[in-house]
């Protein structure tokens, strides 16, 4: 799964950033506030919501490359 994510401020946004980094979900950090998570763990992913209060932007089942045929 591919998930951006946006944090209600910074604070929450570099704990969670950490967290995920910690745990094993390959966070990228992408503006102020909002990181990306590629990861097959939802349920850990559905924690770290949970738990820093985060904004989904966008949930898929793959990464967005912007290549178009």
């Amino acid at each position: 799964m591919y998930y951006q994510l946006q944090a209600p401020n910074t604070a929450a946004m570099k704990a969670a950033y950490w967290e995920a980094e910690f745990a094993g979900m390959d966070p990228y950090w992408l503006e102020s506030n909002v990181f990306e998570l590629g990861t097959g763990n939802i349920e850990k992913v559905s924690a770290l919501i949970s738990k820093y209060k985060l904004d989904i932007l966008v949930e898929s089942d793959y990464q967005p490359t912007g290549y178009r045929r």
